[in-house]
This record gives structure tokens, sequence and C-alpha cells, in this order.
């Protein structure tokens, strides 16, 4: 069991997180194992990741290159389209991947990133705090050697964010289209529970009240901690892109130490050791049995997220898991009168339950690279509004 001193308000807890961060961010994510720092943004200390390796196999999460480049190719892969359509989306990635990766602009300074999909932003963050911190990170890749890489801000979608967008474009940033995402804005008014989907995921959840119950990850063992990264590699890393953050358990342990991300874990109340496959009896507290599923929450004032999730995939699809989780976040959401990310993917899933989709961006900051350099950002960004982002939001990607 964790013992938790930062749990009175998430800027709290997003202050020692972020400390955390730079005191061990190096080795939290293996697949993006670089240098961490803070810097203030509206009288907070928030976390900077420097990625100077120009690697196309970094995670996304820190990495236009693979984001653009393998990770898009993979998430190809899972779609269905046309051999037309397959061609030249892959032939653009691998364009976009040798022009960025030629030009060194595969590496980057990332702002504000959590090591997380989606980064959340609070309600006091300014456009001009954000332009003032990338002044002051401009000046030190200036003093390190490192003024070739470009400052980005992931997670930046019109339908949050319109102003700062609109204030970033005038002050000279680039907005490269990243994703498509989804949110939930239907659960502060209580709308979503008359949705028949939803109704369906009550039924769902009462009907195995009382053969599950649900842990909060204060409450945690280290097994339990274990078994959850299990269950979220062999979803992210196993069923989904491997481009996904491979995630260390010190990262788990310390967001829910911190506060930072708040856990739920799903367990048997009867102990069926035959039906937990992939989980080594050698490793499991014969106590109690494994997790069957958890959820990983964030919450920035009333927007809340869903960055990490597994769920044993030897289970029966009756049982609804990933349906159940997806429940928990939204009635956290609703306890608080808030909004919920969906992020991207499962866009059926998310639209039968009343969220709605919308592009998001990176905010690109590049005034202090060369003229050719510059092109090759804008001609990316041109390039994904003219050929995918129609694309993707007509099928609900």
């Amino acid at each position: 069991m964790l013992t938790n001193p930062y749990t009175a308000d998430t800027a709290t807890s997003c202050q020692e997180f972020t400390r955390q961060l730079c005191l061990l961010g190096d080795t939290f994510v293996n697949n993006a194992p670089f240098k961490v720092t803070s810097i203030a943004i509206d009288g907070e200390e928030i976390p900077v990741i420097w990625n100077t390796d120009n690697n196309a196999q970094t995670s996304w999460i820190c990495s236009l290159l693979n984001s653009y480049g393998p990770s898009s190719r993979a998430e190809l892969s899972l779609i269905e389209t046309t051999k037309l359509l397959r061609v030249l989306f892959s032939s653009l990635s691998y364009t976009a991947q040798f022009l960025l990766q030629s030009c060194g602009l595969g590496s980057g300074i990332f702002l504000e990133n959590w090591y997380l999909p989606t980064t959340l932003y609070p309600a006091q963050r300014s456009a001009q705090g954000i332009i003032d911190a990338v002044k002051v990170l401009e000046r030190q890749a200036a003093e390190q050697g490192q003024n070739h890489l470009p400052i980005i801000i992931r997670s930046l979608t019109p339908a949050l964010h319109t102003a700062m967008i609109d204030q970033l474009r005038h002050s000279g940033f680039l907005m490269i289209p990243t994703r498509q995402i989804w949110i939930a804005d239907n659960i502060r008014d209580h709308s979503w529970r008359q949705r028949s989907h939803i109704k369906r995921d009550f039924s769902l959840e009462r009907k195995y009240a009382a053969q599950t119950e649900w842990v909060a990850g204060e409450d945690f063992s280290d097994e339990d901690f274990a078994r959850s990264l299990f269950l979220y590699n062999q979803i992210y890393r196993g069923k989904f892109p491997e481009f996904n953050p491979d995630y260390s358990l010190s990262f788990f342990k310390t967001a829910v130490a911190t506060g930072f991300i708040k856990f739920y874990g799903l367990r048997s109340v009867i102990h069926q050791s035959d039906n937990f496959a992939g989980y080594p009896v050698t490793e499991y507290s014969t106590a109690k049995p494994p997790l069957s599923a958890f959820v990983g929450i964030v919450r920035r004032d009333n927007l809340f997220s869903t960055p990490l999730f597994g769920y044993d995939l030897s289970r029966p699809r009756k049982e609804g898991l990933y349906r159940r989780l997806m429940l928990k976040v939204s009635l956290e959401a609703e306890r608080h009168q808030g909004s919920v990310h969906c992020s991207g993917g499962a866009g059926n899933f998310k639209a039968l339950r009343g969220a709605q989709s919308h592009v998001e961006y990176a905010a690109v900051w590049m005034q202090h690279l060369p003229a050719y350099r510059q092109a090759i950002f804008k001609l990316l960004a041109k390039t994904i509004d003219t050929f995918i982002t129609p694309y993707a939001a007509k099928n609900q990607l």
C-alpha cells in the first residue's frame, strides 16, 4: 500500500510528479529515455522532455518523426481502407520520415509533456505563458548547442483551446495536425446516461458487481502494479503498435504515489487461477486473485483523461472489461461535473456513447531554424490537412 501525501489538489500532485520526472524521467519510459527538465509557466513548474536522438523508433509521445513515420504506418495496418489509399498514406509516411530524419528534425524539445498520450492543460494555462517559456527554452537550447531542435507543444484542439491556438499562430507557431481525438462533454449535464449503449454498460456493471470489486491505486500491492503493467503491455504494446510508451514499473508507482494519476483496478472476488493466463503463479500473492483490469485517470480542473488502461485478453468478451473501465472514468467525471478527453482510436465505440470527434494539433516553434527546415514542417502540415485529416474525420478513425 502506498502513502500519498499529495492528493489535496491536482496542482500539488502535478508539481510533485514534475519533480520526480526531473529526477527519474530518463528511466520511466524505455523507448523514450530522455532528459527531463522543468520550466515555470503561469506560476507552475511543468516538465520539458529533451528528445535529442533523431531516432524513428522513439515512442510517438515525444517524437513527431515516429508519429508520422513508423507509428502512422502501424496504425494504418489496423484500419480498413482501399489498397490505393493504403499505398498513398504509406508513401506519404515514408516521405515524411525521410525528410524529417535526413534534415535532423526528428528530435525536439517537448514542452509540458508528461510521457503520456494526452496532455491536459489547466484552465489558467495561457498562450503568453507558453510563448515566454519557449523563448527561455530557445536560449537554453542555444547555450547547449541544441538550437537545431524545434520546440513542440502537443494536445491542442480547437474544442478546448481556440483562443490559445489563435494566439500561438499569430505569434509564429505552426499548427500541425497529429491525430483525431474524441471528447465527451455530455457528461456534465447527465445526458450521457440516456444513450442506449451507456444503459447497456450500466446493466453490465450491475451484472458483475457482486463477482468483482474495484480497488483504488493507493491500495495496490506490488503484485497489483506488476499486473497492471502486464495488462497495459498486452493492449498497448501487443494488440496495438509497439511504438506506444514502454513504461517502467517505477513510472506507474510514482504516478500513483504522487497523486498525478489515479488508478482503479478490477479484481474478481473468487479466485479461479486457471482463468488468469499469462500471469506467473510465482509472482502472485495467494491472498487475492490478480487484477483482471485497471484504468489510470488524469484530472486537470474538470477535464479527465484515461492515458493508461489494460484488461485481461483471456477473459470472455461478455464480461465487458473495457466497457466497465470506460464507464468508471465517466462516473468519475460526472462526480466532478467534468468532461472526458477520450484520446484517439475506437472512434465508433466513443461516438455511440456521445463523444464528439475533433482534430488535435501540435504547435511547433521553428522560427530559429533555417528556412529550408521550416519549409519541411510547412509542407508536412499542408499535406496532412489536404489528404489525411478529411479522411480521418469522415471515417471516425
